[in-house]
């Protein structure tokens, strides 16, 4: 299940339009679309990890693969068919991209006695991580994880920060995606670790997780729920400060009217929670500002 769930979370990152991978699979800047219709039938059902159109009419075919199979070459040739069946391409270009932790054993090809069938096999390591990480594209950044990463630490603080940057809505579905690639390559998922036990850590999303979320990641599990638990202590501690801190200024506008500058600005430079609570008390018992 391990494999499954890490497989459609790369085919989803591969699906970005942005990403830089295609240009360096092809070696060349090309436009191309996206084929929604990946459902392949024949006997049986196969669906591709990711088929696009290119501008001259060419397909490509990326599939993305964890572990070695011994029977991948025989795979690919059957998509060969499928694809080439059902869109009558120009050109067919076949890549599997392997993002395992083993070395490569696979084959790229099958050789028959009067011709061979050869596709792609390109070794996520062996794909320069450098023009991934410098894109301004979150995904590419992402991508570069896979590959060989001579800076780690450089490379996730980087990666947290441009997840701080993203929408909202899009935070938790990146920062599961840079978790799962920690699960592909142990040297991030050590930085990360590192990373988050940091004094100042903040997490990098504002959204729920569940406490099973946060221990799908066994390696980094316990540091993040450490992370958890301080992100809410400190959302706690700060909503703590804020309510009191408006509080007082309510009391003292309803008694006396429009606060001076010196007076907010004592209040609202304040932290500490006793002290907040005993300037609320005197803010209640005192009959003149002057007071205060």
């Amino acid at each position: 299940m391990e494999k499954i769930k890490t497989d459609l979370l790369l085919k989803h990152l591969f699906k970005n339009p942005a990403t830089k991978l295609i240009e360096i699979i092809l070696g060349k800047k090309i436009n191309w679309q996206l084929l929604q219709d990946t459902d392949l039938k024949i006997v049986k059902n196969r669906e591709a990890d990711l088929v696009v159109k290119l501008e001259d009419n060419t397909i490509l075919h990326i599939e993305i693969q964890s572990t070695n199979d011994p029977s991948m070459p025989y795979r690919m040739f059957e998509y060969f068919y499928l694809i080439t069946d059902k869109y009558k391409p120009k050109d067919l270009i076949q890549v599997c991209i392997y993002i395992g932790k083993e070395p490569l054993k696979m084959s790229d090809k099958i050789q028959f006695s009067d011709w061979t069938y050869r596709y792609r096999l390109i070794d996520m390591k062996d794909v320069p991580c450098r023009e991934l990480a410098k894109s301004p594209n979150i995904t590419d950044k992402l991508l570069a994880g896979l590959c060989k990463i001579e800076d780690p630490k450089f490379y996730v603080e980087n990666v947290i920060k441009e997840i701080k940057k993203a929408n909202p809505k899009d935070r938790k579905e990146l920062f599961t995606l840079f978790l799962e690639i920690s699960k592909i390559r142990n040297n991030i998922e050590e930085e990360i670790r590192s990373y988050i036990t940091q004094e100042d850590f903040e997490m990098p999303i504002t959204i729920e997780w569940t406490w099973e979320e946060l221990e799908s990641y066994p390696g980094i599990g316990k540091a993040l729920k450490t992370g958890k638990e301080k992100f809410i202590k400190e959302g706690l501690q700060q909503g703590l400060q804020q309510g009191l801190k408006d509080s007082i200024l309510e009391i003292l506008e309803l008694k006396f009217g429009v606060l001076p500058e010196d007076v907010k600005a004592k209040i609202n430079s304040t932290d500490d929670i006793e002290v907040l609570k005993e300037m609320r008390k005197k803010a209640i018992l005192i009959q003149s500002l002057d007071e205060f």
